[in-house]
């Protein structure tokens, strides 16, 4: 008599399977989410990197660092503390198309630029929308800010306005060479909020965990 060796599969063992494969499922994808917010991050980081650059060569053409914050105007002569929002608007404004928002006839002959390239997908208002998203609303060149890859405003305070725009401080728990109170005292501060898109009040902005800037960045 010749016997039949059956081997069905058996429903524990379907079940060991599945099982099995929703835990790899689960860690492959939080490995792959671990890895595009570090790769975010050190886009953010690269871009800064850009921004000092561009803004250092404005400076030198110039003689003065762009305006802080965003706004709904582009004029300088109206250009002051109150009613200006936080945001990069006016360093957008500044670095791409001069303070009048004309490239081909600047306001000031010593412009130069347009001072750097940006994907336009990346230009967005306040809250994060993307000029693509406010198609048939009207926005002004000031208010449209460069989006980090978080998808918030770059945050971008000039050195002469640390006081009234909130400026980060240099914690009391941190060595200080200088004795001015901010950091980057003579120059600039800029902020990404980070994967939260979160970030302290002044002056304590930029200085939380997963916060990336220009004066200090910890390790994400």
């Amino acid at each position: 008599m010749k016997v039949q060796n059956n081997k069905a599969v058996t429903m524990i063992e379907l079940l060991v399977v599945m099982a099995i494969l929703a835990i790899l499922s689960t860690i492959a994808a939080g490995v792959y989410s671990n890895e595009v917010i570090k790769s975010r991050y050190a886009k953010a980081r690269a871009e800064i990197r850009t921004l000092e650059i561009a803004i250092t060569q404005y400076e030198v053409d110039t003689g003065q660092f762009p305006p802080s914050g965003s706004g709904a105007t582009v004029s300088p002569n109206s250009l002051n503390t109150t009613g200006i929002a936080q945001g990069s608007g006016y360093l957008r404004v500044a670095l791409m198309s001069s303070m009048n928002n004309n490239p081909d006839e600047p306001l000031s002959r010593r412009w130069k630029g347009p001072y750097l390239d940006w994907d336009y997908n990346q230009f967005g208002v306040f809250d994060g929308r993307r000029l693509t998203e406010l198609e048939g609303t009207t926005v002004q060149p000031g208010q449209i800010s460069f989006l980090d890859p978080f998808g918030m405003p770059y945050i971008y305070i000039n050195s002469k306005d640390y006081e009234t725009r909130g400026g980060t401080r240099i914690p009391a728990n941190m060595p200080s060479l200088s004795t001015n109170p901010y950091f980057n005292p003579s120059t600039f501060q800029i902020i990404s909020m980070g994967a939260d898109n979160e970030t302290g009040s002044a002056p304590n902005r930029g200085l939380d965990p997963d916060d990336v800037s220009n004066f200090f960045s910890p390790e994400n």
